[in-house]
C-alpha cells in the first residue's frame, strides 16, 4: 500500500512536470522595460520566500524547498519528500506624464520536488522562471505641415526557464554545502512594424528577431548554523553563480510591404508581391551571464521567529546593449520575517499560520536613457498548514514600483500574487504489521 501510494503521488509529479513545458513558452506577462536585454528578471524564490522580501539565503528550514540557495536543502527532515507548485498574478498600472494604462495576466509559476537521502544528504530538482519579455507598444509621429503620418509599433513575447538540479550535505551539524545545475532554457521574440496610415502607397517595413539561448549556469552554495537550545538561532548563508560565456543564436528577418491592400504589376510581366523579404539571417553571438555574488543572515527563536537579510551583486557591464540601452552592475537588498504563534497549539488554527512581512530595493541591470532603473517594493503573505505543518499553502503579496515619469521613461506600478502549495510525504519507512 506505502509503495501503490508513492508510485501515485510520483506519477502525479510527473504529469505536471510534462504540462508544465509548454506553459512556459507562453509567458503572459507586460512591460515596456521587457524590450531591453534578457528581459524581467524573475523575482527570487517561491511565495514563501517572496512573502519575506524574496529573502532565503541563510533559511534553512526542515519543512519546505527553499530554491535560494543549494545549501538548504540538507536541512530537510531525514526520511521526507516535498513537492511544490505554484502561479502568480499580476496587475501593473503604467504612468507617463501624459497617459496611464493597466495590465493583469496570470502565469504558472514554478514545479519542484526536493528529498532528503538520509540524516545529512538531500536533493532537489525543479522548473522554475529566470525572465521574461511581453510588450505592445505604439509609436505615434505626424507631420502636419508635409501631411505625413508614420506608426511604428513594437511586440515582444517569450522567455528562459531555469530547469535546475541541486544536491546537499550537512557537515558537522552546522555547516552544509550544496550546488545547483542550472540549465537556462528559453526563446525571445521581439517584432518592429512601420506603416504610413495617410499614405496607402508608401512602402512598410516589419522585422522580427528571435533570440534563443541554451546554457548551463553553476550555483555553488554554503550555509553555516548555530542553535542555542530552544531559546536562539543564528545562520550565516551566501551563493556563488559561476561566470558563464555562451553562445546565442539571433534569428533577423525584415520585410518590406509595397502594396499592403493588392498585388500590383511594375510592368505587363513583373509581379510585385506585397510582401518582399528584404534580409534574413542568423548571427551567432556570445552572451556572457556574469558572476552573482549573494550574502545572507538570518536569526530569530527556532520554530517561532525568524529575522533575516539578503543582499545580491552581480556585474552586468558591457553583456548587452543597443538602441537607448544598456547593461550596468546591479545589486539589491532584501529583508523579511516569519512569525508562528504557537506550533505545538492543539487549539486555534490561527495559531498555527505563519505570518510573513518584508520588503526590497534593487538597483536593476538595465540603465535606459543613461538612467538605471530602480525597483522596490514590500510585501507580506501567510502560511496555512494543512493536516501538519510540513504540508502547506503559502500566499505572498508583492506592492512595487519600477522606473520613473521622468527621463522620458515609464513609472510601473504592480501588484503581485503568488500561491504555491507544498505537499509532504514520508520515504524509506518501513510499516511493520502484527
Amino acid at each position: 500500500m506505502q509503495t501503490e501510494k508513492h508510485s501515485s503521488i510520483l506519477i502525479s509529479f510527473a504529469v505536471i512536470f510534462f504540462f508544465s513545458f509548454p506553459l512556459y513558452s507562453q509567458f503572459n506577462t507586460y512591460s515596456p522595460y521587457t524590450r531591453f536585454a534578457l528581459g524581467d528578471l524573475a523575482k527570487p524564490g517561491f511565495a514563501q520566500n517572496q512573502a519575506m522580501g524574496g529573502t532565503g539565503l541563510a533559511l534553512h528550514p526542515d519543512n519546505r524547498i527553499n530554491p535560494l540557495n543549494p545549501a538548504s536543502y540538507s536541512g530537510l527532515d531525514s526520511t521526507s519528500v516535498y513537492f511544490d507548485f505554484g502561479a502568480n498574478t499580476f496587475h501593473n498600472t503604467y504612468e507617463t506624464k501624459n497617459y496611464t494604462n493597466t495590465w493583469w495576466n496570470m502565469n504558472l509559476h514554478h514545479v519542484a520536488f526536493a528529498s532528503s537521502m538520509g540524516k545529512y544528504l538531500a536533493f532537489s530538482t525543479g522548473l522554475v522562471p529566470y525572465s521574461s519579455i511581453g510588450y505592445n507598444i505604439k509609436q505615434e509621429y505626424n507631420d502636419y505641415t508635409h501631411g505625413v503620418a508614420m506608426d511604428t509599433y513594437y511586440k515582444g513575447e517569450g522567455g528562459i526557464m531555469n530547469f535546475y538540479a541541486g544536491t546537499s550535505i550537512e557537515l558537522l551539524d552546522r555547516i552544509s554545502l550544496g550546488v545547483n545545475v542550472n540549465f537556462l532554457l528559453g526563446k525571445l521574440t521581439r517584432e518592429r512594424e512601420v506603416n504610413f496610415p495617410m499614405n496607402s502607397t508608401f512602402s512598410g517595413i516589419t522585422s522580427s528577431e528571435f533570440l534563443n539561448l541554451r546554457t548551463p549556469v553553476f550555483t555553488l552554495g554554503l550555509q553555516y548554523k548555530e542553535t542555542f537550545g530552544e531559546k536562539f538561532f543564528f545562520t550565516l548563508g551566501g551563493i556563488y553563480d559561476i561566470r558563464t560565456q555562451t553562445k546565442i543564436s539571433n534569428e533577423y528577418t525584415v520585410h518590406n510591404t509595397f502594396y499592403p491592400d493588392d498585388p500590383s504589376y511594375l510592368n505587363d510581366s513583373t509581379l510585385i508581391d506585397p510582401e518582399y523579404v528584404l534580409g534574413e539571417d542568423t548571427i551567432s553571438r556570445t552572451l556572457v551571464i556574469p558572476q552573482r555574488i549573494g550574502v545572507g543572515l538570518a536569526f530569530g527563536i527556532p520554530g517561532k521567529l525568524t529575522v533575516t537579510g539578503d543582499y545580491y551583486m552581480q556585474d552586468w557591464t558591457g553583456s548587452m546593449g543597443g538602441e537607448n540601452f544598456e547593461t550596468t552592475k546591479s545589486s539589491s537588498m532584501r529583508f523579511g520575517a516569519e512569525y508562528i504563534p504557537d506550533a505545538q497549539a492543539l487549539r486555534g488554527y490561527h495559531k498555527l499560520m505563519t505570518y510573513r512581512l518584508g520588503g526590497y530595493y534593487s538597483n536593476t541591470y538595465l540603465k535606459v536613457n543613461d538612467y538605471q532603473l530602480d525597483d522596490y517594493g514590500i510585501t507580506f503573505g501567510v502560511g496555512l498548514p494543512v493536516r501538519t505543518l510540513k504540508s502547506s499553502i503559502n500566499i505572498a503579496f508583492t506592492l512595487g514600483t519600477r522606473g520613473t515619469t521622468e527621463h522620458n521613461l515609464v513609472k510601473e506600478n504592480y501588484g503581485i500574487i503568488t500561491f504555491n502549495v507544498t505537499l509532504h510525504d514520508l520515504w524509506f519507512r518501513k510499516r511493520r504489521f502484527d
